[in-house]
């Protein structure tokens, strides 16, 4: 019998434990310890896996980013774990996610370092980019997701650590939008503009994806407008748990937020679908000492959460918290207009160049998250004031 998130492979835990190991390197032989150090309070993978179970690994690969961006889940950390699932007798090994906006699976796996790994360890990988799709139903909307999902028997969640410029943190929890496929997910922030309705939503999917296992890649994460124009940061801890709203509030504290400050969080907590309050987690390993050190400057989404839904459009357009796109960067590939659930982002024939039509912009985030070469950007009086508050905390210190 396969164990349900939050449990042990014996049945429900009393109490909510997250590992984290020490990891200062990506070091192959570092992380593959750190990753056995991270699973031994939950029995080890062993406990979780075994031959003739099919096991999809789901890193993180928002969009087609080298390594060292630390923009998508590092392959060192992919490869550790698919080698262990190996061990564990693991004959169906996948490795998948669904990436922002439309990108070619070759490049995707080639620039994330995807394809090495499958070629190194034999895991096989899995295109979302597939027509043969089901319907699952999300709290009060339904998503699409591969029907090849079906033939799953453990999800193993591999997110990055990082900020988010709209949910404030995307990790563990959020990482499970990643098994939505293709348009819908930028529809999902068509019909969701506010960070509130948003959290709200993912929320839902949370709950009807929810992996068996999540290891968290936190050696080098990313601080400041993330998920993709943020700073690359050392942490140097490789995280895990059953429970992956659990390990989301331990990583809430490393940008020096209560859990109850993350909407997502607050709403998969109100909804009893995992631990969220610190109170009720047991932080346990090598790493949790390193972790406790760590602050990584926030996002400007405290300041966009705080805006109410029915005028965060508006507020947003005043505010001039507008994406635009910077024009040496930008190789006019046209990934960020695609994924524009608006139809913002229109070519110009004039001048040669993709422009955002700023009146019909809802801040959804989807063309930065989208753009492999960091020529999306948003320029408001909201991110100068996050660098100037985090400059201060950093002082305060």
């Amino acid at each position: 019998m396969i164990p349900t998130p939050n449990a042990t492979p014996d049945g429900p835990r009393k109490q909510t434990v997250v590992s984290v190991a020490r990891c200062a390197s990506y070091a192959p032989e570092l992380v593959r310890r750190a990753v056995e150090s991270a699973m031994a309070p939950f029995g080890g993978l062993a406990a979780w896996l075994g031959p003739g179970r099919t096991v999809l690994l789901k890193p993180n690969l928002v969009s087609p980013h080298p390594p060292e961006d630390a923009v998508t889940t590092h392959p060192a950390v992919v490869e550790a774990v698919a080698r262990l699932c190996r061990e564990c007798g693991v004959h169906n090994l996948w490795i998948g996610d669904s990436p922002a906006g439309v990108h070619n699976d070759a490049v995707l796996w080639e620039r994330t370092g995807m394809r090495k790994v499958a070629s190194r360890t034999g895991a096989e990988l899995r295109s979302f980019a597939v027509r043969d799709l089901k319907s699952v139903s999300c709290g009060a909307e339904r998503v699409p997701v591969p029907a090849w999902l079906d033939e799953v028997d453990v999800i193993v969640s591999l997110p990055k650590l990082k900020t988010h410029a709209l949910t404030g943190l995307t990790c563990a929890t959020k990482n499970v939008f990643g098994l939505v496929v293709g348009e819908a997910k930028s529809m999902a922030h068509a019909r969701h503009a506010s960070p509130e309705s948003m959290s709200s939503f993912l929320a839902g999917v949370y709950g009807r994806l929810r992996p068996h296992l999540t290891i968290v890649d936190a050696v080098v994460a990313m601080e400041g407008e993330g998920p993709t124009n943020g700073r690359p940061r050392e942490v140097g801890v490789i995280l895990a748990g059953s429970d992956a709203a659990a390990v989301d509030a331990v990583c809430a504290r490393v940008l020096g937020m209560p859990p109850e400050a993350v909407p997502m969080l607050r709403r998969i907590r109100e909804s009893e679908l995992g631990e969220t309050r610190l109170a009720r987690i047991v932080t346990v390993g090598d790493g949790v000492a390193r972790l406790d050190k760590v602050r990584l400057k926030p996002s400007m989404a405290r300041w966009l959460q705080r805006i109410p839904a029915p005028v965060f459009k508006l507020a947003t357009y005043l505010l001039a918290a507008r994406p635009r796109i910077r024009r040496k960067h930008c190789i006019k590939c046209g990934a960020c207009a695609r994924i524009c659930s608006q139809q913002a982002i229109e070519w110009d024939e004039n001048a040669e160049r993709y422009r955002v039509r700023k009146e019909r912009c809802i801040l959804c985030m989807c063309c930065l998250e989208s753009c492999p070469y960091r020529a999306v950007e948003v320029r408001s009086p909201l991110l100068w004031l996050s660098r100037l508050s985090g400059w201060l905390r950093d002082r305060s210190r």
